[in-house]
């Protein structure tokens, strides 16, 4: 099981995709698409996801509660992460992010946003798209047959590069099964 969710918004953000008062409804939407595969899979799953605030670690904490194990996997060390994904959303994001990275195995795909120059001159992905290419390959090595993309999105194209509008793309392209959970239907 994969997961790609959206961030919560920053504060001032003109179209708001994920604001901050959604979080325990896109908690709850999580909870029941995990369970529900979880009845399906039983003991055979894992869930692999990114850190973002928003729905990133609330995937994390839903699984830890049905006693599904995760590893976190970072676009990014630590505190670039931190700065890029996490720490505009406030200290209580930056407090569960920290808890994540304590408890759970974690990779990093690169050390800086940079492409390495071997593959610069082939592809103009950002590390975002990288990171979902990455973590999808990823759960396809660790039994990709069943792989099931969870996904918190408004359907819409994100405002940069390597959002959930490409992890989706790349997961249905690969045959994944997807569980699209629309934002916008979410109550506040």
């Amino acid at each position: 099981m994969i997961d790609k969710q959206g961030r919560v918004d920053q504060d001032g953000k003109p179209n708001p995709r994920f604001p901050p008062e959604k979080e325990e409804s896109a908690r709850r939407a999580i909870y029941r698409a995990v369970l529900k595969e979880k009845n399906i899979r039983a003991s055979s799953l894992i869930g692999l996801a990114g850190g973002a605030c928003g729905g990133d670690i609330l995937f994390h904490e839903v699984c830890s509660e049905l006693d599904i194990p995760t590893q976190l996997y970072l676009a990014l060390p630590r505190d670039q992460f931190l700065e890029e994904s996490v720490q505009f959303a406030g200290p209580r994001w930056v407090e569960r992010f920290d808890k994540l990275c304590q408890k759970l195995p974690t990779e990093v795909l690169s050390e800086s946003k940079d492409l390495p120059a071997w593959l610069s001159k082939k592809t103009n992905d950002s590390i975002w798209e990288r990171a979902n290419l990455w973590m999808l390959h990823k759960a396809l090595a660790k039994g990709g047959e069943c792989m099931t993309l969870i996904a918190l999105w408004d359907g819409k194209a994100g405002d940069a590069g390597g959002g959930t509008e490409h992890m989706v793309a790349q997961a249905q392209a690969r045959g994944a099964k997807s569980v699209i959970i629309d934002v916008y239907e979410l109550p506040a």
